[in-house]
């Protein structure tokens, strides 16, 4: 997976992974997380939300967000 971000404090790798987050810490624990930091499964039971919205928030292809269709 190479759309990660290493937590800049505890070093642990945060991936996408489906519509959950695995975080993977530098000791090799691994959990998964829903996009808002609530746990869902895994031996680490801990992780940054904030870095979660980020990997496991919504993905924009344009930095420009398109208006919602005209009803």
């Amino acid at each position: 997976m190479s759309e990660g971000l290493r937590h800049p404090f505890t070093g642990a790798l945060y991936e996408p992974d489906g519509d959950l987050v695995r975080v993977t810490a530098k000791d090799g624990r691994v959990g998964r997380f829903r996009a808002d930091g609530r746990w869902v499964g895994g031996e680490l039971r801990d992780a940054d939300p904030q870095l979660c919205v980020w990997i496991g928030g919504p993905r924009y292809t344009s930095n420009r967000v398109a208006a919602p269709p005209a009803s």
